[in-house]
């Protein structure tokens, strides 16, 4: 049985890679992504990879680690997060859900590869989130579909533009890593709300801002993320600005241009900087 609902891939091809859009999958019974087995994911992975933090941020500060004397496995196992938001972080180093992302996005090969090319890059995070939980306003510098495996949850996007996120904030990202945005009350009207059960996927746009909230009963999301050769140049150009502005010339600002304008030069000159110990 095909991973991904085949219908669902002309309709990826019509939103991607610049708008969401909702698909469908048969992931929910998948194995790997029950309770059980992914508690044995948990304990298998390094342990600062797998993460528990605060289920009821208002905010990025307040969406803070906690720290516990038991492992999050010992709680995934009992099938009991109810005051916690626990990832599961870049679990395709597992053999066996290395294998299962790669089958999916074979599936949808048809429609990612005529517009961004071949995938690479590709990470795995599974998302065990107590009811309620709120994942506070961020975004994430990578293509992204977040398939819902049990119970629901909201899924609010925003384009990857100013006001929601700016050059600076991208430009902190590819420093710092910090992936966290400011909220304002006025933003609330303008995301588009998608509303995820079991089998519904959602295909996020690279560096689309979007915040999260739970229902009411305990929520498992799989997000399967990747880049392509552009999106791993845009970071290349986004690091080098800071360079770039020291010695006079202008910073490459993606939301001034088009997709497809790419900054190959720019990031061809940060990896021969780094090559010869110039950056």
């Amino acid at each position: 049985m095909s991973l991904i609902d085949p219908q669902s891939v002309p309709r990826l091809a019509q939103h991607y890679p610049r708008a969401p859009g909702l698909l469908r999958h048969n992931l929910a019974a998948e194995p790997l992504l029950g309770l059980p087995a992914l508690a044995e994911a948990a304990r298998a992975l390094p342990r600062e990879q797998v993460e528990r933090r605060m289920h009821d941020a208002g905010n990025g500060e307040a969406f803070r680690m906690i720290e516990a004397d038991t492992h999050p496995a010992d709680a995934i196992a009992a099938g009991c997060v109810n005051d916690a938001w626990i990832m599961l972080r870049y679990i395709e180093q597992l053999p066996a859900y290395r294998a299962l992302f790669e089958r999916l996005l074979a599936e949808l090969a048809p429609a990612i590869g005529p517009a961004t090319g071949p995938v690479c890059d590709i990470k795995g995070f599974v998302f065990i989130s107590a009811p309620g939980t709120h994942t506070p306003f961020h975004f994430d510098a990578e293509y992204n579909i977040l398939f819902q495996i049990a119970g629901d949850k909201v899924f609010a996007t925003y384009p990857p533009a100013p006001p929601y996120i700016d050059l600076a904030r991208r430009e902190a990202y590819h420093v710092a890593g910090e992936n966290m945005l400011s909220w304002s009350p006025d933003y609330a009207a303008a995301g588009t709300e998608h509303r995820l059960a079991p089998g519904d996927a959602l295909f996020v746009p690279y560096c689309a801002p979007h915040w999260v909230h739970a229902g009411d009963a305990m929520s498992v999301s799989l997000s399967v993320t990747w880049q392509c050769r552009r999106s791993r140049a845009v970071a290349d150009a986004l690091w080098l600005n800071p360079v770039m502005r020291r010695v006079g010339l202008p910073a490459y600002d993606p939301a001034a241009h088009s997709a497809a304008h790419a900054p190959w030069l720019r990031a061809a000159a940060r990896r021969v900087g780094q090559r010869i110990g110039l950056l």
